[in-house]
């Protein structure tokens, strides 16, 4: 998807406050600066960051405003002096990749690559302890986009499962650069737009990736090797909703008469509630 003015924004933002520290970057994506420089100025002058004097055209000369000097990316073109290696492998048992990167971002490649567990897992590796990942994937609309959308209880299943801090959950409309942070009820006011979802994280401890289950289920797990510690969704934030329609409409209802639908709707209340 490129690096955004609100990608630019919320980095800075981060480094301001202390949050996003260290000096080296490494991006999923060899990502286009899809901001205007008059813009990146503003930005980094409203957040009392150095400007380089030369023009910024690519990636690496942005995030040298950021602060970062190492800059790094991985893609599938090999361009732009990318790493290039397949995310769908793991990167340490192919290419024996072992850096790690003080921050890690993902900004609209992961939904293109068809094995997310794999490519989860090496976003956690490239991650040092206590360093920052930033994510940007669609989460609603864009059709025909990539392989895969990511509702916001993606997000937080996997940070409950590997225990990383939540920095950050915003989102953004029909690409408008207004980061608008995520409440129920501001995700669904939207949900009928393409909305980018924004996952800040911090990894906090040197342990394997771990699987996430799903959260709705999590106490009902006796599968052996996922994290059991998911939240139940339905009681928090992250509860699902049908934007239209009714679970009842599933029951086949309309195909019978009224008398019998009178009477299957009572034996279904009765199992329910009794």
């Amino acid at each position: 998807m490129g690096i955004n003015a609100e990608l630019v924004e919320l980095a800075a933002r981060l480094r301001q406050s202390g949050i996003l520290t260290g000096h080296s970057v490494i991006e999923l994506g060899a990502q286009d600066v899809c901001v205007v420089e008059p813009a990146i100025r503003t930005i980094l002058s409203d957040f009392k960051l150095p400007m380089i004097e030369s023009k910024v055209e690519q990636a690496d000369e942005l995030y040298r405003c950021l602060g970062f000097t190492e800059y790094r990316s991985i893609d599938a073109s090999g361009e732009k002096n990318a790493f290039l290696f397949d995310l769908n492998n793991d990167l340490r048992e192919t290419y024996a990749f072992q850096d790690r990167f003080d921050l890690v971002t993902n900004l609209g490649t992961a939904e293109h690559c068809f094995d997310q567990r794999s490519v989860f897992n090496n976003i956690h590796n490239l991650c040092r302890v206590g360093g920052i990942i930033i994510h940007a994937l669609p989460a609603q609309g864009n059709v025909n986009h990539a392989f895969y959308n990511y509702h916001p209880r993606f997000f937080i299943d996997i940070a409950v499962a590997n225990k990383y801090e939540i920095i950050n959950f915003s989102f953004t409309v029909d690409y408008n650069p207004e980061l608008i942070k995520y409440t129920p009820e501001n995700f669904r006011k939207w949900d009928a737009h393409d909305i980018l979802f924004y996952a800040v994280f911090r990894r906090t401890d040197a342990s394997e990736f771990r699987l996430p289950f799903d959260g709705m289920f999590a106490a009902q797990n006796q599968l052996v090797g996922y994290s059991n510690a998911g939240i139940n969704p339905l009681v928090t934030d992250f509860a699902p909703y049908l934007k239209t329609g009714n679970w009842e409409n599933t029951k086949g209802l309309h195909k019978i008469k009224s008398s019998s639908r009178f009477d299957a709707l009572r034996a279904l209340t009765k199992r329910i509630f009794s």
